[in-house]
């Protein structure tokens, strides 16, 4: 064999055939633009030290920057950072995913207000992030809505419905892939998963799917969960757990307790009811998951829920929309779940003029 290559090698050079040297002399080099190809095995058995609480909540450091090369971090300049020092400082607030050389997908609340922010990406530490994109725009699907109900005394935040909660960047300028920095490949299985968890359209979907795993979430969020006491502080490393599907029956049913809305022998109070009816229509288009063990967490949103196909192959089937946080035991996973907006194949293919599409397998 190898002196077959030195024969190879001499006709190269002597006779100068330089296409044939080319394919001798040059390493084949990888595309790193091809969506969704990663190595990293998130369902290996992992020791004690890496099962501290985070914001993924009883998740997993990622420590390899080219495990999940196609996250994004949203960031927003840090006003106390920047009144003390006079320095402009930017800080983590929501999570997003690279889909295509101009584009990144998150969630439309994220950026619904018009908040200034920056994108950067290509490290599993938010800190060490060196690339950073200008936004051009920002686009939402034709019918999208984003209503937030207020407490009239405190007014905090009661609930806040984005339907559908899917936004767009699209970059000033292309991104350019590498080792760390790749596209995410997108798939579509319905309108609402959650609906179809339990039935045969889901089942049929899943087929096509060879040796699909469980799901996979990941991002930066707060360091412990949103309804806990104390200082709520962003990971500055990327973190990820594990999640299931459960049905959108058991889902409302969790959402609907978070909240304490308990039918009794009188029915809902008026608040109630109309709080059971908001959430009602805020999950008809939600992918509904539960937590084994990790949960999403604030700071989360935006981030993809993504699935491992075959040994090297990812999907992104949903945007974290949000999650419940058990409000007498914080640090519990019970009735804690998290909902995503489905990715959306043809709205997607639209915003992006063709330049991205979904995946079939």
């Amino acid at each position: 064999m190898f002196a077959k290559f030195l024969l190879l090698l001499f006709v190269c050079i002597i006779g100068k055939k330089f296409s044939l040297c080319e394919q001798i002399l040059s390493p084949p080099t990888e595309d790193y633009s091809e969506c969704g190809i990663s190595n990293f095995d998130p369902f290996k058995e992992r020791s004690a030290e890496d099962t501290e609480i985070s914001h993924v909540v009883k998740g997993y450091t990622v420590d390899d920057d080219r495990a999940l090369p196609w996250m994004a971090t949203l960031q927003i300049q840090n006003d106390k950072a920047h009144e003390a020092s006079n320095e402009t400082e930017y800080e983590p607030f929501c999570t997003a995913s690279i889909i295509g050389p101009r584009h990144i997908l998150t969630a439309m609340h994220c950026v619904a207000d018009g908040t200034p922010l920056i994108v950067t990406y290509g490290a599993a530490q938010s800190s060490k992030q060196r690339h950073t994109i200008r936004i051009k725009s920002v686009k939402f699907k034709e019918n999208a809505i984003s209503v937030v109900l207020k407490d009239t005394f405190t007014n905090e935040d009661i609930v806040h419905i984005a339907k559908p909660d899917l936004a767009i960047i699209e970059t000033e300028e292309p991104i350019i892939f590498s080792s760390t920095v790749r596209p995410i490949c997108l798939f579509g299985i319905g309108h609402s998963n959650s609906k179809l968890s339990f039935s045969n359209k889901f089942t049929d979907a899943a087929k096509t799917l060879p040796n699909l795993q469980p799901f996979v979430v990941a991002g930066w969020g707060i360091t412990k969960p949103w309804c806990s006491s104390g200082i709520h502080s962003t990971s500055d490393q990327l973190m990820y757990g594990t999640m299931r599907m459960i049905s959108m029956k058991d889902c409302t049913e969790a959402v609907e307790n978070s909240f304490g809305l308990r039918n009794d022998d009188d029915g809902y109070d008026q608040l109630s009811a109309i709080l059971k009816e908001i959430i009602e229509i805020d999950m008809e288009d939600k992918i509904c998951v539960v937590p084994e063990p990790s949960q999403s967490n604030s700071g989360d949103s935006g981030s993809p829920l993504l699935s491992k196909i075959g040994e090297n192959n990812w999907i992104q089937i949903g945007v974290l929309n949000a999650g419940t946080c058990n409000l007498k035991h914080p640090f519990s996973l019970k009735d804690n779940i998290a909902t995503y907006a489905p990715i959306d194949c043809d709205w997607i293919a639209r915003a992006t003029n063709d330049e991205v599409k979904c995946k079939g397998w």
